[in-house]
């Protein structure tokens, strides 16, 4: 989906587009263990980085089949969603984080390693000049061996999460209001996913059987951002 041009998404399409997606997932991860195997870690590290964006741009698509496609907007954020590396990288990890029967844990490496995926995608692929002192960074002096074996382990572990999702989920029905969440709060949705208290509140709020993700976005935005009082206050 890289043309300029918008596509028109129909829940066919976009059907279509998770399971191409996820099949080639399925080869990056191939590839990134050949590459650990063989003591390639920067690459094996980039690989299973794009292993788990293409996992993340399968579930954006499953799931957005029943969104309101005939508005441009919603078409448009969407298009932007499957295209960002970010927002695929983020939906992977929550999604798979949000299954594991110990959500809590799960929670914690999702929200540590978000960042840190994100932030070694580019440096595990391309050199770099940089300074304190003034000199070139190469990738394979970036990558740790343990990274690389846990990036490339975190990727089977969400790329199995989506192919369960696939087969086993329906794709949600949205409210106007979930749409239009959707289309308008899309740079603070992805904030608020590196707010690791905003996930404990939205444990509580799934513990308390309110499992919807927007009313959680809202209402973390309400009661705890505008105000400035996190869920859980710092020891």
């Amino acid at each position: 989906m890289g043309s300029p041009h918008l596509p028109t998404l129909t829940a066919t399409l976009l059907r279509s587009y998770s399971e191409a997606a996820l099949r080639n997932a399925d080869e990056l991860l191939a590839e990134a263990s050949l590459l650990l195997e063989h003591d390639h870690m920067a690459r094996a590290y980039f690989l299973a980085v794009a292993c788990v964006e293409e996992a993340g741009k399968a579930l954006l698509a499953f799931d957005s089949q029943n969104r309101n496609l005939s508005d441009p907007a919603v078409c448009t954020k969407l298009k932007k969603s499957m295209e960002s590396h970010g927002e695929k990288i983020n939906y992977a990890l929550s999604m798979w984080a949000m299954s594991s029967p110990d959500q809590r844990e799960s929670i914690r490496v999702a929200s540590n390693i978000i960042v840190h995926v994100k932030h070694g995608r580019e440096p595990s692929m391309y050199s770099d000049l940089r300074t304190d002192p003034d000199r070139v960074q190469t990738p394979r002096e970036v990558v740790r061996d343990s990274a690389a074996r846990d990036c490339v382990r975190l990727a089977k572990n969400c790329l199995a999460y989506a192919h369960r999702h696939l087969v086993e989920k329906t794709p949600a029905t949205f409210a106007t209001a979930q749409d239009r969440l959707f289309t308008i709060k899309s740079a603070k949705f992805q904030d608020l996913l590196k707010i690791e208290d905003f996930w404990w509140y939205y444990i509580s709020r799934m513990e308390a059987g309110q499992q919807d993700i927007a009313e959680a976005v809202l209402g973390y935005e309400r009661d705890h951002i505008k105000t400035g009082m996190p869920f859980c206050p710092a020891p």
